[in-house]
């Protein structure tokens, strides 16, 4: 686990610093200069183009993943891979993009009524989606070489940089909103480039094409492997942002989707620490797979669900406990304080997904990976049913009660599968102190005295019980020694500073 935790710390700094600037921007910045429905629009922006990229770059990232170690060979430029992670994902674009011009009459008719900014700007998504696609290919490739920092930096500090300069020039009238989406634009088209110039700088950039693999035996398992991903990994990357694409399309429209979008970005703030593992762990997984090393595999496996359940639990407890006093520092509270409740389902959702460990990044990278694509499409659907029932009747509310309801259905029923094919399980006596720990803090919390008034009443309220929490559940963790890991990196970081 050495080279993960040493690589996740290094990306889940990146990754927080990235979500501070995107909790500013969300909450403050988009919140103050952009009306309700402009916010829904930058909502759509962002998550319509991943949704469309999920199934236009034909599962081509995944397939990089899971073969790269088949190819991986410098002196040979890794036998044209990477020419082969460029020309598949552009195939998969253009014909996504007949597909979806000749949709254009049914994009209008589903949300013209109650979003009718969404379909002034129909052409920007596609454009979007084109350098959306490529830089999730480049981080890809940066991935298998287990360089996932620089591409972190690029895409949660520099892109959310940009936003935050759009955002000000547009909030003191130096840009129209028009020109703010084409800065947007731009900024995807520059990660691209910054991307292919790290990569070029690794040494890595192999332009050459060798297609000699096509009548090799792999080939076939690599067509087959990634048309079924493009249902399921299109399935998974269309999971988080399903809610965005249906809400609009209701009665509210693309303010509602405001709402939703800066309450769920406070409860996603939990499950930062669970991508990070899971992007470095993927090529480990699947050199154990390779080696059949499944000692390494149940390692992984176990640690991996301590960690994010003791790291998931601290930050839920430090946004539930607070979540009023948050509501309270943001502009325009009386609009975006009706979305509480959808922060709280949204850390629950992240807390379980936390608790059972990188059991999809097992599946995907074993001989079993297509079940873990068909659970994965299993899902997709009770989230669309249940998007479909409960959105129309709750509104944001119901769209966050159907990812929890297909999070908990998800995860139990890759906990039994994995049990039984691998015997495998992630929970041990510790699983529990940490949860009985995290009951514990929480009840204490309520005791605790609240200051009203004054923005600095508000500071002081999240101050003291942040605090509070980190040193009963920090320090009872530590104190407990549930986690040899985390237990290791503080001891490092006391030699280091102390």
């Amino acid at each position: 686990m050495g080279i993960i935790i040493r690589q996740s710390i290094k990306n889940s700094v990146v990754t927080y610093i990235g979500v501070a600037i995107g909790t500013l921007n969300v909450l403050f910045l988009y919140n103050k200069f952009l009306s309700t429905e402009q916010l829904g629009l930058y909502t759509a922006l962002t998550s319509f183009p991943l949704v469309f990229a999920g199934f236009a770059h034909l599962g081509t990232p995944h397939v990089g993943v899971r073969f790269f170690n088949q190819f991986a060979d410098s002196e040979q430029k890794h036998n044209g891979f990477f020419g082969y992670l460029i020309l598949a994902p552009f195939m998969g674009f253009m014909t996504f993009l007949l597909v979806y011009v000749s949709l254009k009459p049914s994009f209008e008719s589903v949300y013209s009524q109650n979003s009718p900014l969404l379909v002034n700007y129909f052409w920007v998504f596609p454009i979007i989606t084109f350098f959306l696609i490529y830089q999730t290919i480049l981080e890809t490739y940066s991935k298998v070489h287990l360089r996932i920092v620089v591409p972190a930096i690029i895409r949660e500090i520099f892109l959310k940089s940009t936003n935050s300069c759009l955002a000000l020039l547009f909030g003191f009238h130096y840009i129209t909103f028009n020109q703010l989406v084409l800065g947007i634009i731009l900024a995807y088209f520059l990660a691209v480039c910054f991307l292919l110039i790290y990569i070029k700088i690794l040494g890595k950039l192999y332009l050459r094409l060798d297609f000699s693999f096509i009548k090799k035996p792999i080939f076939k398992e690599m067509y087959l492997y990634g048309l079924w991903t493009i249902l399921g990994g299109a399935a998974a990357t269309a999971l988080p942002h399903l809610e965005k694409l249906i809400l609009p399309a209701n009665h509210g429209g693309l303010a509602t989707t405001a709402i939703f979008n800066v309450a769920l970005s406070i409860g996603l703030v939990i499950s930062i620490p669970r991508n990070a593992i899971a992007s470095i762990s993927d090529p480990l997984l699947a050199e154990s797979w390779r080696n059949n090393d499944l000692e390494h595999i149940a390692e992984i496996y176990t640690k991996s669900a301590l960690n994010l359940l003791i790291v998931g639990l601290l930050l839920f407890l430090g946004i539930w406990c607070n979540i009023d006093s948050i509501f309270q520092l943001i502009p325009n509270t009386a609009i975006y304080q009706q979305g509480k409740f959808v922060v709280l389902m949204v850390g629950l959702y992240s807390l379980f997904d936390m608790a059972t460990g990188l059991n999809s990044e097992i599946l995907k990278n074993s001989p079993l990976y297509k079940y873990d694509l068909g659970f994965y499409i299993i899902r997709f659907i009770i989230l669309l049913i249940t998007n479909l029932i409960l959105i129309p009747i709750y509104s944001y509310n119901g769209a966050a009660l159907a990812m929890l309801v297909s999070i908990i259905v998800y995860n139990l029923v890759k906990f039994v599968f994995i049990k039984q094919k691998l015997n495998f399980q992630p929970f041990n006596l510790s699983t529990v102190k940490v949860t009985l720990l995290g009951l514990l803090t929480y009840g204490s919390t309520l005791l605790l005295p609240v200051f009203t008034g004054s923005f600095m009443m508000l500071i002081l309220n999240i101050l003291i019980k942040s605090l509070y929490i980190c040193i009963i559940f920090g320090g009872g963790v530590l104190l407990l020694n549930v986690s040899e890991d985390l237990n290791k990196v503080v001891k490092g970081l006391k030699k280091k500073f102390v």
